[in-house]
């Protein structure tokens, strides 16, 4: 092919978004049982793809960028996938069996890793990995870079960007491309000062700034149509809670695109590594992102490891958001042009007696040809097998007392050889590794807590062959599955050999450990880290039965189940738990995080609180409380009674029998609340906010103090964030005396821990300040809207009152007569949507009538709260 060839002859791959779904006729195929060279498959597909690549053909409805390589666990897919991209990379010796690397060559490669996975797929890790890769092709990509700033931003706000290979690479190139916009648009003197590192960060957020205010700007970067908007919908739509899954395999697509505007097109590998783990959510969820994000990148091969066959052809998998043959024709069974799937079989006699032979000879281990051959036989050519049996002969080695292997040490179950293993080893480090299978994947101080061992033992027993080391900050190593089960179900009368109790117990030093860094972080009110933490600890008892510290309160079982209630966010910790568990402990505590996430259906979330509520488990109060509070929060208020009617029947604290005035003052029957809270301590909470809702907020303001050091005392951090929240919005419109420091500080809070409710108060405060740009406060305004309409299904009354606010401001009645029409299409309206309603009627914009127990005239109330307006306005004014 000629060089004149390449200058027309391309892939065409749309941007994000551009796309549109398409049905086809499903095809149908018979299981295959292939064995074709997995080396040669790779070959035949790497050179398929080329031609694809090469091709001018519109990207239509069929995918053909999946490779699949599937087979049972202990097969050596792993070690498949390593050894391809190292072949590809040049970085195998030609002496390896496979000969020189392919004759097509793959111009970058880059590897997702799913082992630390318990079903959930860390989509801002994938796209890091596929930036990471594309870096080997040019430094600079400068729409991804743009948009996964921005992304990056508002999911981690607060942190700089990854760095790549330990330098700031993304950084440096972010900022670079920042600088130049910026200069284009004639605005950098405010970044002056900064590191090239911050410039970065900062330099993106104003690009973002700029066109927030300026909406029909073009930027001077070679992006797709619609790119500026698609730049806005990635600073503003995601939060640390909710990642938006769809809009980061958009992200993905927007690397393809860039991908398929270079000549000639260059061919980038992704290896994704056990895909197995995806399925442990019974929901398939992280599947789904998977699944979208390949179909984003059809100008990227990807190669996929995995126990299963993958059957994303099957149209009847509703979970996905691409399927079907006419999508995926190369992963129908029985499809015959690469890529496709390959079913990975054991090593035959021949290899397995070379590689035997090739180990023996490098190692210089103590092992006859006899041995040799019994090995052959007994391993059938199973690569873990192999690999156990290797290890057992350097321990025998290792020994030093010149003893020879036997076909007795190196033959038996895979289980056998895992405890000879472990024979050779001291018994300190045993009850390490053994102490590290609790976990997917460890660090030397959860290791050393969970088997009682000294952390220099720790630090001996991760160089032992059996443990892997893992690319992770926090937790660096693992172990492969085969061996970690193997060392889980081994008989406990076998030397040095575990019984249940003993996992039991080592779970609960482990969690014992966590909790002690829990407190720590609670205590320096570092709210990610107390997120994390929890995160730890939920997986530790959905893999194993654990036996939990009681709680400080005698209101909760343990200290994990009252962590989790007072935890910053209990949104929050969706992200840092698995999607499934061993145990029935842990599967409830999942199912508990799934009802207070607002991804989950309102029925759902209903139906999941209500199971809880009705089991034994630690969090049965709870649930039963945030059952009722949800039931309140949509308003259905008879149905709420009921429930906290049924909580003071089983647990008549004074917790649970202060719920039922709450939720009476929240449906504005503040007579019938004032008589149900008589003799309760809830009492004057309900003074105290049935004043407030009639225009009356001394009381609120004398109080205020005491309460949230009572929460802050008691570390209820998610409720004090609340109050924090709520203090700084009442305080920006009866006074308008907080701060931009102030106010900022708690927006960080606020997002960092994924408090959407704080996130919410935050929004408004900044709205009530009125110290931002016109465009800015629009922008807060919007958002508020949306997180309403989110979490309620509709917009409630920090909206309202923003609109409220700011119109009265800016003498706009046209935007005061569509609030009155949007709340007038509510079917109920709450205690707090009281000063609003009172605002319109003071304006001649009446709602319709409300039933409310009024404890004084309703003109009374309404001409009280029309003076607060007024009083607002005039100080901004």
């Amino acid at each position: 092919m000629t060089s004149t060839t390449w200058m027309w002859r391309l892939m065409k791959v749309s941007p994000p978004g551009s796309g549109e779904h398409r049905d086809g006729p499903p095809h149908a195929g018979e299981l295959f049982t292939d064995r074709e060279s997995e080396s040669q498959a790779f070959k035949s597909t790497l050179n398929r793809f080329r031609q694809l690549l090469d091709s001018d053909d519109e990207v239509g409805v069929a995918r053909h960028n999946v490779l699949t390589f599937y087979g049972l666990g202990g097969i050596g897919k792993t070690a498949l996938s390593e050894r391809l991209e190292a072949w590809v990379r040049h970085d195998l010796p030609l002496v390896n069996g496979w000969g020189p690397p392919p004759a097509t060559t793959v111009d970058a490669t880059a590897r997702i890793d799913l082992h630390g996975s318990a079903g959930r797929m860390d989509l801002p890790a994938a796209l890091l990995a596929l930036r990471a890769g594309a870096a080997g092709i040019r430094r600079r990509w400068p729409v991804f870079d743009l948009a996964f700033t921005a992304y990056w931003s508002a999911l981690r706000p607060g942190e700089p960007l990854p760095r790549f290979r330990g330098r700031d690479e993304l950084e440096n190139s972010v900022a670079e491309t920042a600088g130049e916009v910026l200069k284009d648009l004639g605005s950098l003197a405010d970044l002056a000062g900064g590191t090239a590192a911050s410039l970065g960060v900062r330099g993106v957020r104003k690009v973002v700034g700029v066109l927030r205010r300026r909406r029909d700007l073009r930027l001077a970067v070679d992006g797709f149509p619609g790119f500026e908007d698609f730049l806005l919908r990635c600073a503003d739509e995601p939060s640390p809670t909710e990642p938006r899954p769809a809009l980061a395999c958009e992200l993905a697509a927007a690397l393809s695109w860039e991908l398929a505007q270079i000549v000639p097109s260059p061919l980038v590998a992704v290896f994704v590594d056990t895909t197995e783990r995806l399925a442990l959510d019974p929901r398939r969820v992280s599947e789904g992102h998977l699944n979208r994000l390949i179909h984003c990148m059809p100008n990227v091969l990807f190669v996929l490891t995995g126990r299963d066959l993958l059957d994303w052809y099957d149209e009847s998998r509703v979970d996905l958001p691409h399927r079907g043959a006419w999508t995926w024709p190369g992963l129908v069974p029985g499809a015959s042009d690469n890529p496709r799937q390959h079913l990975v079989g054991n090593l035959s006699p021949s290899d397995t007696r070379a590689l035997i032979l090739r180990g023996r000879t490098r190692l210089d281990l103590p092992m006859s040809d006899d041995v040799v051959e019994h090995l052959v036989r007994s391993s059938a050519g199973l690569p873990q097998y192999l690999e156990l049996a290797r290890q057992v002969a350097i321990s025998i080695k290792d020994a030093g007392v010149g003893r020879q292997v036997k076909a007795q040490d190196v033959t038996g179950s895979l289980g056998s050889l895992v405890m000879r293993i472990l024979d050779d080893v001291p018994a300190d480090e045993q009850r390490a590794i053994r102490a590290a299978c609790l976990f997917r994947v460890f660090d030397t101080h959860l290791m050393a807590a969970a088997a009682d061992v000294d952390h220099g033992c720790a630090e001996r027993a991760v160089r032992r062959p059996m443990i892997d080391h893992h690319h992770g900050d926090r937790f660096p190593y693992r172990i492969h599955d085969a061996v970690r089960e193997a060392i889980r179900r081994s008989d406990h009368q076998i030397s040095g050999g575990w019984a249940e109790r003993d996992w039991e117990l080592a779970a609960g030093r482990a969690a014992a450990a966590v909790r002690r860094l829990h407190d720590d972080a609670k205590d320096r009110e570092d709210n990610r880290e107390v997120l994390d933490l929890i995160g730890v600890a939920v997986v530790l008892v959905c893999e194993q039965g654990t036996t939990l510290e009681p709680a400080p309160s005698e209101n909760y079982a343990d200290w994990l189940s009252r962590a989790i209630v007072f935890s910053p966010s209990v949104q929050g910790l969706r992200s840092r738990v698995p999607a499934a568990s061993r145990t029935g402990y842990g599967r409830l505590v999942l199912n508990f995080i799934a009802a207070k996430s607002i991804e989950t259906p309102v029925d759902e979330r209903l139906s999941l609180l209500r199971e809880i509520f009705d089991s034994d488990h630690p969090l049965w109060t709870p649930a039963g409380r945030h059952l009722g509070y949800t039931l309140r929060l949509h308003q259905r208020w008879d149905e709420a009674l009921a429930v906290f009617d049924e909580l003071v029947a089983r647990k008549p604290t004074p917790l649970h029998l202060g719920q039922r005035p709450q939720v009476l003052s929240l449906a504005r029957r503040f007579t019938d609340a004032d008589q149900a809270a008589h003799g309760l301590p809830v009492r004057s909470h309900i003074t105290r906010v049935a004043e407030y809702a009639h225009g009356r907020p001394e009381r609120y303001f004398a109080e205020v103090s005491d309460n949230m050091a009572k929460l802050r005392g008691a570390g209820r951090q998610r409720e004090y964030l609340e109050e924090v929240g709520t203090l700084l919005m009442r305080r920006a419109f009866f006074r308008g005396d907080v701060s931009a420091d102030e106010m900022l500080d708690f927006a960080e809070q606020a997002d960092l821990s994924g408090h959407l409710v704080a996130t919410r108060s935050a929004l408004l405060t900044t709205v009530l300040l009125g110290h931002s740009a016109p465009t800015d406060i629009a922008l807060a305004i919007d958002r508020l809207r949306t997180l309403d309409e989110a979490s309620m299904g509709e917009i409630g009354y920090r909206y309202g009152l923003a609109e409220s606010c700011t119109a009265l401001i800016d003498r706009d009645r046209d935007r005061l007569e569509r609030l009155r029409d949007e709340l007038s299409r509510l079917t109920s309206r709450t205690r707090s949507m009281i000063p609003v309603e009172c605002f319109l009627e003071s304006v001649g914009l009446p709602l319709p009538a409300q039933p409310t127990q009024w404890l004084e005239p309703a003109e009374v109330v309404t001409r009280r709260w029309a003076d607060h307006f007024a009083a607002y306005a005039a100080r901004h004014r």
